[in-house]
C-alpha cells in the first residue's frame, strides 16, 4: 500500500497540552473495493439478485515518539460504504491512540485491536468471505453471520482499552470495552447516550473481555490463532436478567510449497443462551506468486434451530500489484438454518489499495 508521507519537525515545539515531539511522521492510505454480486434461490418461491457493492476507505496516521522517550501512533479511518450514510461511517472506523513500549503497546481504541473477524480458511484472500457472498439468498442470512459466530461475538468495533505483547512468535492481546454496542462515543466531552448514563450502559449493552493469541509459534509455514471473549448478563439481578455472552473461535493453517491447508472451529453462546458453533476447512493451491485457487467448505448448527447450514464454495485469487481480483461461487444448503432453503452465488471482487 502506497503512502502519502509528510514529516513533521517540532523540536520544541509544545503540542497537546504541554507534550513536545520531536520528530512525526504524517501517512494517508486508502482502500477501494468494488463488487459484482448475482444470487438466486434453488425452490420456490425462486427469487434472483443483481447488482454492485462498494466499501472505499481512506486512513489517516501519525506516528512518533513523545518527549519521554515513548513511542506512539495515532489515527482514524474514515469508511463509506454504498449503503452508509456519512454518521454511520465516522464513528469508530479504525479509531485509535497508541503508546509503543518497545514489544508492548497499550491502546485507546476501536476496530483496531487483534479480533477473529476473518476466516482463516479463506486462503486466497480479498475483501469477501465465504458468508458475505451467499448474503441475501431470498433475503436471508447465513446462521454464521447472524449469530455472530463469524467475529465470535467479539467487541472490537467498540471503543475499549488494549493492551499487546509481541513476543516474536505470536502477539497476544487483551481489550476490554465499557459497553461492546458498536460505536458508542459521544461527541468531544459531552454526555449523552453511552456516556454517563447508568441506564444506557447497564440496560442496553455490558462491558466485554477479549483476548487473543496469534502468530506461527516458531514453525515456518504455520499460522495459529485462539480467540475468548465474554460478556455479563444485560440486567443482572432482575427479571428481564439475561444470559451471559460468550465467544470463542480458534483455528490454524499450514503451508508446504504451492499447497495450503486450513481450519478453524468457533462457537458462541447468545444472551438466550442459545449455542452456535461453526466448523470450515480450507484447501488453496498457488499456480504461481500471482493466481491462487481455494476451495472451502462451512458448516454451522444450532442458532434455535435444528437444522444444519451447509456453505460449499470456490475463491479464485489474481494479483495484479495494485489490483487484486477475487472470483467467488458459493454453493449453499439450509442457509440460516432453514430446512430446504438452497440456493447459489456469484461475486467478482476488484480491490485497490493506494
Amino acid at each position: 500500500m502506497k503512502k502519502i508521507l509528510t514529516t513533521t519537525a517540532l523540536v520544541g515545539t509544545t503540542l497537546l497540552a504541554g507534550v513536545n515531539v520531536s520528530s512525526a511522521q504524517v501517512s494517508i492510505t486508502g482502500q477501494l473495493d468494488l463488487s459484482y454480486k448475482t444470487s438466486s434461490s434453488d425452490n420456490a418461491p425462486i427469487n434472483s439478485y443483481r447488482g454492485f457493492g462498494r466499501e472505499s476507505q481512506i486512513n489517516f496516521g501519525y506516528k512518533g515518539k513523545l518527549n519521554n522517550g515513548i513511542g506512539f501512533n495515532a489515527g482514524f479511518s474514515w469508511e463509506i460504504d454504498g449503503n452508509e450514510t456519512t454518521g454511520n461511517a465516522s464513528w469508530s472506523e479504525n479509531t485509535y491512540l497508541d503508546f509503543v513500549m518497545d514489544k508492548t503497546t497499550f491502546t485507546v481504541s476501536a476496530d483496531h485491536i487483534q479480533n477473529p473477524d476473518f476466516e482463516i480458511t479463506n486462503i486466497a484472500g480479498g475483501k469477501a468471505d465465504i458468508d458475505d457472498v451467499a448474503n441475501g439468498i431470498r433475503a436471508k442470512e447465513p446462521l454464521a453471520s447472524s449469530s455472530k459466530t463469524k467475529d465470535g461475538n467479539s467487541a472490537y468495533q467498540a471503543y475499549g482499552f488494549g493492551l499487546i505483547q509481541d513476543f516474536g512468535v505470536a502477539k497476544a492481546s487483551i481489550f476490554y470495552a465499557p459497553n461492546r454496542t458498536t460505536g458508542l462515543a459521544t461527541s468531544d466531552h459531552s454526555g449523552g447516550a453511552g456516556y454517563g448514563n447508568k441506564s444506557e450502559v447497564e440496560g442496553s449493552a455490558n462491558s466485554q473481555w477479549e483476548v487473543m493469541v496469534d502468530g506461527n509459534f516458531g514453525v515456518q509455514g504455520l499460522r495459529a490463532f485462539y480467540y475468548q471473549g465474554s460478556a455479563e448478563s444485560e440486567n443482572p439481578g432482575s427479571a428481564s436478567a439475561s444470559h451471559d455472552l460468550e465467544g470463542q473461535k480458534y483455528g490454524l493453517s499450514y503451508n508446504f510449497g504451492q499447497f495450503t491447508l486450513a481450519a478453524s472451529k468457533a462457537k458462541n453462546t447468545s444472551t438466550a443462551n442459545v449455542d452456535t458453533t461453526t466448523n470450515s476447512l480450507g484447501a488453496a493451491y498457488a499456480v504461481n506468486k500471482d493466481l491462487t485457487l481455494n476451495v472451502i467448505r462451512a458448516n454451522t448448527s444450532g442458532g434455535g434451530t435444528a437444522t444444519t447450514e451447509s456453505l460449499k464454495g470456490v475463491n479464485i485469487g489474481y494479483n495484479l500489484g495494485p489490483v487484486t481480483l477475487n472470483a467467488w461461487y458459493v454453493d449453499s444448503a439450509d442457509q440460516g438454518g432453514t430446512a430446504g432453503l438452497d440456493g447459489k452465488s456469484f461475486m467478482l471482487i476488484t480491490t485497490t489499495k493506494f
